[in-house]
């Protein structure tokens, strides 16, 4: 695989499926990004490459700031936030040199495959910020000190992210219920319904790609709200069950690790269309295991970041440092190729 393909599959297509559950757990700002972002002179113009669901769009209502990402469903949320965003490429952003005064990209480097794409995307960021501009990277650590347990030797890994488990059979939900003006169950008509076993035995005769359908339907249903926007004050607690698991080494696992994030999901999914057409409608949901998609990440030791910025030859390191488990850097924009 090209490395575009393997950041299609493993970073574009991931973000895509998960991005209302992803949404649900990006709503406090990181407090370096938020100081940079409030000492901005006001009437700024600023960039967000790979703005996610734009949580630092609206930190300061002083600046005019322009969103981007490669996911169409992140972009959305920005849309239903009210924020200026659009879908594109970091490595084709669609501005002409040097117009914005300042740009941040926050988590968003370690995705690119290659050393090589690391570099042309931060010189794509300096290409659209003026000279005298400064940039505001945040990338993830070799060194974590929080609850991910990184193998030191080993810096392109894949992560996890399972989404929310659906309670067992006989098991009651402890989680507050999602306002319903926010989610609507996509049923069956009592008058179009078969017998159960008539229709499970059809559902399982459905190609994998239908199945695969039916899982983007289930997550695209979920509630993607949160604290910057949501009706319920209480609904991040929906959430409680995501969570990046273990990483697993790209080298030597990657095969496998796809595998089984294929075979999870189509699991799930496959369980989602029987549910779907059950003749009781309370009866109990069964145990579905969490569908599990890989992330690939790039890990940065220390100084590498800075490195990259250096190889630019467009740049000079204002000011760096290490913020939940993140090395982040600020740099001025010293010339224009």
């Amino acid at each position: 695989m090209t490395p575009e393909e393997k950041e299609q599959q493993y970073v574009h297509s991931v973000y895509q499926a998960i991005a209302p559950h992803f949404s649900a757990t990006r709503y406090k700002p990181w407090p370096v990004v938020e100081e940079f972002l409030k000492t901005m002179p006001a009437g700024y113009v600023g960039a967000d490459v790979g703005c996610g669901n734009g949580k630092y769009i609206g930190v300061n209502d002083k600046l005019f700031i322009v969103g981007s990402d490669r996911s169409s469903n992140l972009i959305s949320i920005c849309g239903e936030r009210g924020h200026e965003a659009m879908v594109c490429d970091g490595l084709a952003l669609p501005y002409r040199p040097q117009f914005f005064d300042f740009a941040i990209s926050i988590a968003v480097i370690h995705h690119f495959i290659s050393p090589e794409r690391r570099v042309a995307a931060i010189e794509e960021i300096l290409r659209i910020v003026r000279v005298g501009g400064r940039v505001l990277i945040f990338v993830w650590a070799l060194e974590q000190t929080g609850k991910r347990d990184f193998d030191k030797e080993t810096q392109d890994v894949f992560v996890p992210w399972a989404l929310a488990k659906k309670p067992a059979e006989g098991k009651t939900s402890t989680e507050p219920k999602k306002p319903k003006a926010n989610s609507r169950p996509q049923g069956v008509k009592k008058k179009d319904r078969k017998k159960t076993s008539e229709r499970i035995a059809d559902a399982t005769k459905q190609s994998a790609s239908v199945v695969t359908e039916e899982l983007s339907k289930l997550a695209i249903q979920e509630d993607h709200t949160d604290k910057e926007g949501i009706s319920n004050s209480n609904s991040n607690k929906d959430y409680n069950s995501l969570q990046d698991q273990s990483p697993t080494a790209v080298d030597s696992h990657s095969s496998s690790s796809a595998h089984t994030s294929s075979t999870a999901t189509l699991a799930a999914a496959a369980v989602v269309v029987s549910n779907q057409l059950t003749t009781e409608e309370n009866a109990p949901a069964p145990a579905v295991e969490a569908p599990v998609f890989n992330r690939y990440y790039h890990l940065f030791h220390k100084g590498e970041l800075e490195d990259l910025v250096l190889q630019t030859n467009m740049a000079s390191i204002v000011q760096q440092g290490y913020d939940r488990d993140n090395w982040w850097c600020i740099l001025e924009k010293t010339r224009h190729e």
